[in-house]
């Protein structure tokens, strides 16, 4: 195992009354610290054994007792409520001074500050579900969208029934190709 502590990969995306923040590490059993102002996070990186930390000094406060947290396997994400639900977004997710590298938005998930009067975070498949305090079912979102519009067969197939059979230059025959002259 490596003395060497590494930073890992961070993203995060906001709403008015809640952060996403992913670290994007495999990891089992981390050690997460949440205070009113900080996340910290550390871990040992899987399948390399390297030693993994960060912590966020957050711009502003947050409610700690109001904090999803999910290991998906390849990375731990956290959904945390802001201490002022009604303010606006933040202009940064911390209060350094300058960014830090392995610090990015994630687009993904990120809607820009108007466009929350017609989404709410578990429409956007924010929420984990079951017991994420009113945060939303993911599973139900992705099974309310059936067949994606009706792409989808009863089968579970594509179906390519509304495409036109018109024909196509890939279509013609190729013509043979002439002896070459000796």
């Amino acid at each position: 195992m490596s003395g060497t502590i590494l930073h890992p990969p961070v993203t995060w995306a906001q709403r008015n009354d809640v952060l996403f923040v992913t670290v994007n590490i495999e990891t089992k059993d981390p050690e997460i610290k949440i205070t009113e102002d900080s996340l910290l996070f550390k871990a040992v990186g899987l399948p390399e054994n390297k030693n993994y930390e960060v912590t966020l000094n957050f711009l502003k406060k947050i409610n700690p007792d109001k904090v999803a947290q999910k290991n998906s396997g390849r990375c731990y994400e956290f959904i945390i409520t802001k201490a002022d639900t009604k303010s606006e977004y933040w202009a940064s997710l911390t209060n350094d001074k300058k960014k830090p590298p392995y610090l990015k938005v994630d687009f993904n998930k990120w809607k820009d500050e108007g466009s929350d009067d017609e989404e709410q975070p578990e429409a956007a498949g924010a929420g984990f579900g079951d017991g994420m305090g009113g945060m939303g079912n993911f599973n139900d979102l992705m099974s309310s969208m059936g067949g994606a519009g009706g792409m989808m067969g009863g089968d579970g197939k594509p179906s390519f029934d509304d495409l036109d059979d018109e024909q196509d230059s890939d279509d013609e025959e190729i013509p043979d190709l002439e002896e070459a002259k000796k």
